[in-house]
């Protein structure tokens, strides 16, 4: 299922990400389309811990962005309002192929100088297109929560809260820091083994992790 009827640029944008992965893990994309990177995206999963799932994804993001992008960004730009907002809105417009529809929203975050500050850098995507097809807790929180926050906070210097909601597949992305730290996203069952409570392979889905796939 693709999300929507994506144009030129948002059908290279799958592509290129799809090829990024299957270079990583060392396989053959059997299709370049949406279905085609979910796929590809649920082999990383096969036989490797969620720490191994997450460095995949780290080799994929220092692929598709060159560490010298990432240099500039950490030294020239600090964390500052118009810096999140900045990333905020530019979230809402360029990852729809990805993730669907999304739109900002106020939030109090500590600035630069740790003081208290509203500024409009949270987004909420309505219903995660990627979540809602995968329908792998594991999956959304290995290869895109725990990953992106983790190359925003230490390659781009940004700091970055991600919150799934597996009920209704909706997320909410804070750029900066929260002023009221924000819970970790309730883990469901395993979507694939209901009778499994919470899902196993989110268990330890932290870096070092060296829990193995059941």
């Amino acid at each position: 299922m693709t999300p929507h009827n994506p144009n030129w640029l948002e059908r290279w944008c799958i592509a290129h990400l799809t090829r990024a992965i299957a270079r990583v893990i060392d396989v053959v994309p059997q299709r370049l389309d949406y279905e085609g990177f979910v796929a590809i995206s649920q082999q990383v999963k096969q036989g490797r811990s969620p720490a191994a799932q997450q460095q995949v994804i780290a080799a994929v993001f220092a692929q598709v962005i060159p560490p010298w992008i990432s240099t500039i960004v950490r030294t020239l730009f600090r964390p500052t309002r118009w810096v999140c907002e900045t990333n905020a809105w530019f979230a809402t417009r360029l990852t729809g192929w990805l993730v669907g529809s999304s739109d900002r929203y106020w939030v109090e975050v500590l600035s630069p100088n740790q003081t208290p500050q509203r500024q409009l850098s949270g987004v909420r995507i309505q219903k995660c297109y990627y979540l809602a097809q995968a329908e792998c807790a594991a999956l959304c929180i290995n290869l895109c929560k725990h990953p992106t926050e983790e190359f925003f906070r230490n390659q781009l210097g940004l700091p970055l809260t991600m919150t799934p909601n597996f009920s209704d597949y909706s997320c909410e992305m804070v750029f900066g820091t929260p002023l009221t730290p924000i819970p970790p996203p309730a883990i469901p069952r395993c979507f694939e083994q209901p009778h499994l409570d919470p899902c196993p392979h989110v268990l330890g889905s932290t870096p070092g992790a060296i829990a193995k796939e059941g």
